[in-house]
C-alpha cells in the first residue's frame, strides 16, 4: 500500500513537473521575425506572412514584432470595435523596458495628427529638418497637414534627445487602415533614433514590449472637468488618477461622466528581436 502511494505521489510529482515545463514554454518570449525587406507602414498585412501572431484576448486583437538590422516593426490586428476603444482619440503609446520590467522611461506616443503650416515646420525643424525659405513658403501653401508619428514620451528618451538638440532624428511613424471586418494599425521604431545615441534596441536581445490604448480621450478629460467644476468637485481629484504612477480613479468620475467611462487597455509583450540569419 505504501508502495502504491509512492508511486502515486512519484506519477503526480511528474505531472505537475511537466505542467510546469508546458506553461513555461507557452509564456516564453514572442519571438520576433527577421525581416531583409522593411515592412511597408500602411496598415495592410500582406508582407506578415510568416509572422509568429499571438492573440490578446482581452482586446480580441492578434499582434506580432518583426524587426531588421535598423527597425522594429509591430502590427495590430482589431476584430472588433470594442476592443479599439477610444484609440483614435487616445492614439497607442509603446513602451521599451528590459525583461522582467514595466519601466516607461522609453516610450512613444503614436497618434494621428492634424495640424496647420506654422506648426508643421516647428515640428520639422524640432526633428532637426532644415527647412529653406523656399521650402517653409511651399508648406505655407497648404491648408494642412496630417502626422502619424510616434512622439518620444519617455524621461530616459527625452533627456536622450537634450543631448543632440538640433540634429537630425528619425522619427517613429504608423499607420492605420480600417476594413469591413478587421482594422490594422503598423508601427515602425528606428533601432536608434540618431548615430551619436546609444541603441534603444539591438537585434537578438530580448525586451519587454508594452503597448497601451484607450480609456479617456484629452476631449472626454477636458469636459469632465468642466462638468466636474460644476458640481464643486476638486480639480486635483481629477488630475490624480490620470498620472502613469497612478492607477487611482476618482471615485465620482463614472458618475459624473454618465457612467462607465472608456476602457483602457494594457499590452506586454515579452520579446525576442531575431538577429541577421
Amino acid at each position: 500500500m505504501r508502495r502504491k502511494s509512492l508511486t502515486f505521489g512519484l506519477a503526480l510529482l511528474l505531472v505537475l513537473a511537466f505542467g510546469f515545463l508546458l506553461m513555461m514554454a507557452q509564456t516564453g518570449p514572442v519571438k520576433s521575425q527577421f525581416t531583409e525587406t522593411p515592412k511597408k507602414i500602411d496598415g495592410q498585412i500582406d508582407d506578415w506572412e510568416g509572422a509568429n501572431f499571438q492573440n490578446f484576448k482581452e482586446a480580441n486583437v492578434d499582434y506580432a514584432v518583426a524587426n531588421d538590422d535598423s527597425h522594429l516593426f509591430i502590427v495590430l490586428v482589431f476584430h472588433d470595435r470594442e476592443g479599439m476603444s477610444t484609440i483614435e482619440g487616445t492614439g497607442v503609446k509603446v513602451y521599451i523596458s528590459q525583461p522582467g520590467k514595466k519601466n516607461k522611461d522609453v516610450a512613444f506616443h503614436f497618434r494621428r495628427e492634424q495640424v496647420q503650416a506654422e506648426e508643421a515646420i516647428a515640428r520639422l525643424e524640432s526633428f532637426g529638418e532644415k527647412l529653406t525659405e523656399e521650402i517653409k513658403a511651399q508648406i505655407r501653401e497648404k491648408k494642412g497637414f496630417v502626422f502619424y508619428e510616434g512622439a518620444p514620451v519617455g524621461k530616459k528618451i527625452k533627456a536622450e534627445l537634450e543631448k543632440i538638440k538640433g540634429q537630425r532624428i528619425e522619427i517613429p511613424i504608423f499607420r492605420y487602415l480600417r476594413g469591413r471586418d478587421k482594422t490594422v494599425y503598423e508601427f515602425r521604431i528606428p533601432l536608434q533614433l540618431n548615430p551619436a545615441l546609444a541603441l534603444i534596441l539591438e537585434p537578438g536581445k530580448p525586451y519587454n514590449l508594452g503597448l497601451e490604448w484607450g480609456g479617456m480621450t484629452d476631449a472626454m478629460k477636458r469636459a469632465l472637468m468642466e462638468k466636474s467644476a460644476q458640481v464643486g468637485e476638486p480639480k486635483s481629484a481629477l488630475e490624480g488618477g490620470d498620472r502613469e504612477d497612478s492607477g487611482a480613479i476618482p471615485r465620482d468620475r463614472d458618475s459624473l461622466n454618465g457612467g462607465k467611462g472608456p476602457k483602457k487597455f494594457n499590452l506586454w509583450i515579452l520579446c525576442q528581436l531575431a538577429g541577421a540569419e
